[in-house]
């Protein structure tokens, strides 16, 4: 609750209707992840998850200038599974 005086002695109190940041977004999956959480998820550095990406072993999206990583993919990653890579070589295979 919010409490707002009144000119007079008295208060309005009203009802707060927006929750922290962190209370909103704690229940959520997420489907992507940025470097650090992506990091911490796996279990290694940021300059490991951004050197997977590179190589193609994560797939990432980039949104404006942010940096998404695919918790999918790091999934993958860590299972063993191969994730296809971003690149049009041909050869590649699933």
């Amino acid at each position: 609750m919010i409490t707002i005086p009144e000119k007079s002695n008295s208060c309005v109190q009203i009802p707060s209707t927006t929750m922290p940041k962190s209370e909103r977004t704690e229940n959520v999956e997420h489907i992507g992840v940025s470097a650090a959480k992506a990091a911490a998820m796996i279990g290694v550095c940021e300059r490991t998850i951004w050197k997977l990406a590179k190589e193609g072993a994560i797939r990432s999206v980039r949104i404006g200038t942010r940096c998404i990583f695919s918790v999918q993919s790091l999934r993958e990653f860590v299972d063993g599974i191969k994730v296809p890579s971003n690149s049009s070589e041909k050869g590649d295979e699933l």
